[in-house]
C-alpha cells in the first residue's frame, strides 16, 4: 500500500493567491518523459506489460474527490498517449468536468508515469496533473500519486482498468 492512500483529508490550497486553482498545474514532464520513453518495460516474467485501456476511479485534489476516467493506448514501445477526464462524484457534486490529453510510459518495474498535454476542455480555473503509479501484479488496478507544483494539494489516485481497448469519453473526443 501506498503512503497516505485511502486518507480522506483534502489539503487546503498552498495561498490565497491560488484559491482560484482547483487542480494542480502541467510539471515540466517533456525531459522526464523522453528519458523514460527509451527505457524497455518488461513484467518479471520478461514480457510486456500492458496500459491500453480504458481505468476508472478517483483521485484526491483541493476541489476533493473527484471521478477519472483514463483512456489510454500503447504506441511504440511501451508510451502511450491517451485522455484524462474528471469529473463530479455524487459524494463531490461540486467538481467540476474537463478532459485533457496526456503522455506517458511503463517502466520495468511497472512503475507509471503519465503526464498531462493539452487541454481538449478545460472548466474555469483548472490546471492539469500528473499520474505516477504502479500497476498492480494482476495489471487490473493502478495507484500512485498525483503530482504538483503546489505541495499539499494533491494526494493520490487509484484505478481499476474497465477494459482492454481506449474508449474516449464524451467530453474528451475531440
Amino acid at each position: 500500500m501506498l503512503p497516505g492512500f485511502g486518507t480522506d483529508i483534502v489539503h487546503p490550497l498552498p495561498s490565497a493567491s491560488d484559491a482560484g486553482k482547483v487542480i494542480a498545474m502541467k510539471s515540466a514532464t517533456a525531459p522526464a518523459l523522453l528519458l523514460a520513453m527509451m527505457v524497455p518495460a518488461l513484467a518479471a516474467d520478461g514480457k510486456s506489460v500492458p496500459l491500453t485501456g480504458t481505468w476508472k476511479g478517483s483521485y484526491l485534489c483541493g476541489q476533493g474527490l473527484t471521478g477519472l476516467t483514463l483512456s489510454l493506448d500503447q504506441q511504440s514501445g511501451e508510451a502511450v498517449l491517451g485522455t484524462f477526464h474528471f469529473y463530479p462524484l455524487p459524494s463531490n457534486p461540486a467538481a467540476k468536468e474537463g478532459c485533457f490529453a496526456v503522455a506517458g510510459h511503463i517502466f520495468e518495474d511497472k512503475r507509471v508515469f503519465i503526464g498531462a498535454s493539452t487541454w481538449i476542455t478545460q472548466p474555469k480555473d483548472y490546471i492539469t496533473v500528473d499520474l505516477e503509479g504502479r500497476i498492480a501484479a494482476s495489471g487490473k488496478a493502478m495507484k500512485g500519486d498525483v503530482k504538483t507544483p503546489y505541495a499539499g494539494l494533491c494526494s493520490v489516485f487509484s484505478l481499476i482498468r474497465t477494459s482492454p481497448a481506449p474508449s474516449a469519453d464524451k467530453p474528451c473526443q475531440k
